[in-house]
C-alpha cells in the first residue's frame, strides 16, 4: 500500500475544499433543511458514487466476491448503500453488521430493509450477517473468500479511541490480503487532526464524500488512507464554499490554481523590473544556506538576487556562486554589527523588491539585533526562516510591524521557540491559521504536508511533495523559492503557496525518476526547469 495518497475527484475545482466534521456535518443539514434534499438521496448518491470508483479501481465485480463491514451509524449507512450498488453489477455482497439489525436508525434501517427485500431474489449473491467477533469474521471469510473488503464501521464523528468490539475489527481487517476500502475515512482516524485513536483501518483506497476531510491529509492520514476518491453526492458548490469559514478547514493546492498565478516576464523585461531578491544569510560554518537560497531565488525566476552575508565569509560564498553577486556586512566577535550592517544595505535595500532574512545567519547577540533592526528599518514584503525566526523568538516585538507583508517558514521547532511550548501542532490547520492571524503575516508551517496560513486565517495544505524533502537544506531552498516569487510581485500568500507547490512537485519529478533517498536539496533546483515545462507551461 503506498504511503503518498494520490487524489481523484469527479469535479475538480482549482482549489479542491478541505473539510472538518463540523463543516461536513453543516453543508449536510444546510442542503437537507434549506434546499430540501432528503438526506436517503444524499446517502444513494454516495453509495453509486462510491460504487463506480471500486469499479473503476478493480475492475469487473461480476461474480466477485465483495465484504461490506458496517457500523450503526450513517456511515453504516453508506456502507449498506454500497452494497446495493455494488450488488447490482454482480459482485457477491456478503454485510457484516457490527451490531443487531434492530440497533439501526432512519436512513441506514431504510437501507438495510432495502436489503433484506432483495436477499430472497437474489439467494446465494447477497448474505446479512450481524456479529461483532474476529472468530466469526474469519469463518466468513474462509467461506467467502472476498475479494475486496469494504470499512464502513464508524465515520467523521469519531473522537475518542476506538473501543471493543470495533478495535478488534480493525485489526482483523489490517491482517487481511485483499485490498480494502474505507469510505470517507478509515475507521480509527480523526477526521479533523489525521491522529489514529488507538488503532485504525489501514486502507489501500478511501473514497470520501462531497469533500475532502483534512484528516485524510494530515497527520498519519496519508499513511492509512491510501488513494483518495472524492465524490460528488448533490450538496451545493456554494454550500461547501461557506462552510470553509469553520476553523481548521482549508483548501488543496492543484497545478491548475499555481498555475494561473504563476508570473510571466513582458517582452522588454530587464534583470530589474523581472524583480530583485536580497538574501540576507550566512555565518562561519554555515555558508551552504544561504548559497542555496540565493541559487533557488535565482531559478525560480527573479530577475536579480544578490546575497548579503558577514564580511567574514562573503569570499566563501563568492567562490560557490557565478551567478549572484555578494555584499560583505560589517561583523565582529558578536557577530554583525547592527548599524554599520544597516548602512552597508542602503542601496541594495533601495533596489530589491523582496528580502530573505536568515538562512545559515548565526544566533550571536549582534546578529539577532540587526535582524529585528532591519526587519523594523525596511517596508519589503519579506520572507523571515532560520536564524531569522529565532531573532523573532528572542524578541517577538518586531511582529507588530509584519502587516501581512511577511512570510514566516518555520519547522516545528522554529514554531515553538516563536509560539510556546503550549501551541497543538496535533492540529496544525487551526493552528496555522490561528497564528497567521495573531501574528498578521503568512504562516507556512513546514510538514509533510506543509500549511500555509493567511493573514485572514484562510488555510492552505500543499498538494505536492513526498519523503525525498526529508534532507538537509530544502527549507532554504523553499525559502529562497518564496523571496523569488515575491519578487516577481505575487502578493505572500499566494508566493508562499507557489514555492511550497512548486518544490514539492520537483521532489515528486526526482521520485518518480529515480530513488528517492538519494535526493539532496540542490536536487529541486535541477528538477524545477522541466517540471516548469512539462506541468505548468502556458
Amino acid at each position: 500500500m503506498s504511503t503518498a495518497p494520490t487524489f481523484h475527484y469527479t469535479a475538480p475545482p482549482s482549489l479542491p475544499p478541505v473539510l472538518t466534521a463540523d463543516a461536513m456535518r453543516e453543508a449536510d443539514r444546510v442542503t437537507i433543511e434549506d434546499f430540501g434534499v432528503p438526506s436517503f438521496t444524499l446517502m444513494e448518491s454516495a453509495g453509486r458514487g462510491a460504487a463506480d470508483c471500486i469499479a473503476d479501481a478493480y475492475g469487473p465485480l461480476t461474480e466477485r466476491g465483495v465484504m461490506v463491514l458496517c457500523g450503526k451509524g450513517n456511515n453504516g449507512g453508506d456502507g449498506l448503500m454500497v452494497a446495493r450498488q455494488l450488488l447490482a453489477r454482480g459482485a457477491t455482497v456478503h454485510v457484516v453488521l457490527s451490531a443487531a439489525p434492530d440497533a439501526l436508525r432512519d436512513d441506514p434501517a431504510r437501507n438495510y430493509d432495502l436489503l433484506e427485500q432483495l436477499a430472497e431474489a437474489h439467494g446465494d449473491r447477497l448474505g446479512l450477517h450481524a456479529f461483532d467477533t474476529t472468530t466469526a469474521l474469519d469463518a466468513l471469510a474462509r467461506r467467502t473468500r472476498p475479494a475486496l473488503f469494504i470499512d464502513a464501521l464508524l465515520g467523521t464523528g469519531l473522537t475518542s479511541a476506538l473501543r471493543a468490539p470495533i478495535d478488534g475489527i480493525a485489526r482483523w481487517l489490517n491482517e487481511q490480503r485483499a485490498p480494502t476500502v474505507a469510505l470517507d475515512v478509515p475507521t480509527g482516524l480523526h477526521s479533523d487532526t489525521g491522529a489514529v485513536l488507538g488503532t485504525a483501518v489501514d486502507a489501500d483506497r478511501t473514497i470520501t464524500m462531497a469533500a475532502l476531510k483534512a484528516g485524510l491529509l494530515i497527520g498519519a492520514g496519508p499513511r492509512t488512507t491510501g488513494a483518495i476518491d472524492v465524490v460528488e453526492i448533490g450538496i451545493p458548490d456554494h454550500v461547501i464554499e461557506h462552510t470553509l469559514d469553520t476553523p481548521g478547514c482549508a483548501r488543496l493546492t492543484t497545478d491548475a490554481a499555481i498555475g494561473a498565478w504563476l508570473p510571466t516576464r513582458l517582452h522588454d523585461a530587464h534583470k530589474y523590473s523581472a524583480g530583485m531578491a536580497l538574501v540576507v544569510g550566512g555565518a562561519p560554518g554555515y555558508t551552504g544556506a544561504p548559497v542555496m537560497s540565493s541559487l533557488a531565488a535565482a531559478r525560480g525566476g527573479a530577475g536579480y538576487v544578490a546575497c548579503a552575508t558577514p564580511a567574514a565569509v562573503q569570499s566563501t560564498l563568492a567562490g560557490k556562486m557565478t551567478e549572484v553577486p555578494t555584499i560583505a556586512l560589517p561583523d565582529g566577535d558578536g557577530g554583525l554589527q547592527p548599524d554599520a550592517a544597516l548602512h552597508a544595505l542602503a542601496d541594495p535595500l533601495d533596489k530589491a523588491r523582496a528580502l530573505l532574512v536568515g538562512p545559515g545567519l548565526g544566533r550571536t547577540a549582534g546578529t539577532s539585533q540587526f535582524v529585528r533592526d532591519l526587519l523594523r528599518a525596511s517596508d519589503h514584503p519579506a520572507v523571515i526562516d532560520a536564524d531569522g525566526l529565532n531573532a523573532l523568538a528572542e524578541d517577538p516585538a518586531p511582529l507588530d510591524q509584519a502587516a501581512g507583508r511577511w512570510i514566516l517558514t518555520p519547522h516545528a521547532g522554529e514554531f515553538r521557540r516563536l509560539a510556546g511550548d503550549d501551541a497543538d501542532l496535533d492540529d496544525p490547520i487551526r493552528t496555522a491559521q490561528t497564528y497567521a492571524q495573531r501574528w498578521n503575516c503568512v504562516l507556512l508551517l513546514k510538514g509533510m504536508p506543509s500549511i500555509v496560513a493567511a493573514p485572514d486565517g484562510t488555510a492552505f495544505v500543499n498538494g505536492t511533495g513526498n519523503p525525498a524533502l526529508a534532507t538537509a537544506g530544502t527549507g532554504d531552498v523553499l525559502a529562497g523559492l518564496c523571496v523569488s516569487l515575491l519578487a516577481q510581485g505575487l502578493p505572500p500568500t499566494q508566493a508562499a503557496l507557489g514555492a511550497l507547490h512548486l518544490g514539492g512537485a520537483a521532489a515528486d519529478r526526482y521520485a518518480a525518476h529515480t530513488e528517492s533517498r538519494t535526493m539532496m536539496a540542490l536536487d529541486l533546483l535541477t528538477q524545477l526547469p522541466p517540471v516548469l515545462n512539462e506541468r505548468f507551461r502556458s
